[in-house]
C-alpha cells in the first residue's frame, strides 16, 4: 500500500512538471502584437503651391543694322503660385500637368555699343512669368515618399525694354510666348504635404520692340533676345482627392 502511494505521488509530481514546463513554453511563444503596417504614399490627386527663388539669364538688343548691346546678364527674384494634378499610373511612375504664375524683377542694362549712341543706355525687364507644363516622373524610398520628374511645356511673359539718356528716355512693354524645360526633386512629408526643389530653362525667343522707333532712338527691329535660368523652391498642398 505505502509503495502504490509513493509511486502515485511520483506520477503526481512529474504530470505536474511536465504541465509547468508546457505552460512556460507556451509563454515563451506567445505572439509580440505589433503596430500598424506603413501605407505608401499615393502621388495621384491635384494640389496648389507656392514657389521662390532665383531668376537669371541674358539678354540682347538687336537693331535691323546690327546689335546695339551684345549679350548682357539679367537677374532678380521670382515668386509666385503652382496649380497642377498628378497620375500614378503604377508603384513607381506617374504623370502630371502643373501651371504657374510667378511675379519677378529680373533685370539688366548696358551701355549701348558704337556706332550706336554710347550716351544711351539699354535694359531689359521680365515682369511676370507663367508656364503650362507637362511632367513625367519616378517615386522611390520608404513609403514612396521620393519623385523625380522631368518636365517642359509653354512659357509666357511680360517683358519690357527701357532705353534713356541723361536727356530722353523710351519703353516699350509686350507680353512673349516661348517655351521650357527642365526637372526637380519633390519629397512629401505627409500624404498632402510635399516640397519640392525645381530648375527651369526658359527661352523667350526674339521679339521686335520700337518698330517703328520712337524719335531719336534706334529701332529694335532685329529683336530683343531673353532667357531664363529659375531655381526655385516650393510648398505643394494636395487637396484632392
Amino acid at each position: 500500500m505505502r509503495y502504490k502511494i509513493a509511486s502515485l505521488a511520483a506520477a503526481a509530481i512529474v504530470f505536474g512538471g511536465v504541465q509547468m514546463a508546457s505552460a512556460a513554453d507556451m509563454a515563451v511563444k506567445a505572439p509580440i502584437m505589433r503596430g500598424p503596417v506603413a501605407v505608401a504614399y499615393n502621388w495621384t490627386g491635384c494640389y496648389i503651391g507656392i514657389a521662390g527663388g532665383a531668376n537669371w539669364g541674358r539678354s540682347r538688343q538687336d537693331n535691323s543694322a546690327g546689335t546695339i548691346t551684345g549679350d548682357f546678364n539679367v537677374s532678380g527674384g521670382i515668386v509666385g503660385g503652382t496649380l497642377g494634378c498628378n497620375y500614378q499610373f503604377d508603384r513607381t511612375w506617374l504623370i502630371g500637368l502643373e501651371t504657374d504664375f510667378s511675379w519677378t524683377n529680373k533685370r539688366g542694362s548696358v551701355t549701348d555699343l558704337p556706332p550706336f549712341s554710347p550716351a544711351f543706355s539699354s535694359e531689359t525687364r521680365e515682369r511676370w512669368l507663367g508656364t503650362v507644363r507637362g511632367r513625367l516622373g519616378a517615386t522611390f524610398g520608404a513609403m514612396n515618399s521620393e519623385l523625380l520628374y522631368v518636365t517642359g511645356g509653354l512659357a509666357y511673359a511680360r517683358v519690357e525694354i527701357n532705353v534713356s539718356s541723361a536727356a530722353i528716355s523710351a519703353s516699350e512693354s509686350k507680353t512673349r510666348a516661348g517655351w521650357t524645360v527642365g526637372g526637380g526633386w519633390e519629397h512629401k512629408f505627409s500624404q498632402n504635404l510635399s516640397g519640392k526643389l525645381e530648375y527651369l530653362f526658359v527661352d523667350l525667343g526674339n521679339t521686335a520692340y520700337f518698330n517703328p522707333p520712337p524719335a531719336g532712338f534706334a529701332d529694335r527691329a532685329g529683336g530683343v533676345k531673353l532667357t531664363d535660368h529659375i531655381v526655385r523652391v516650393g510648398l505643394n498642398w494636395q487637396f484632392w482627392p
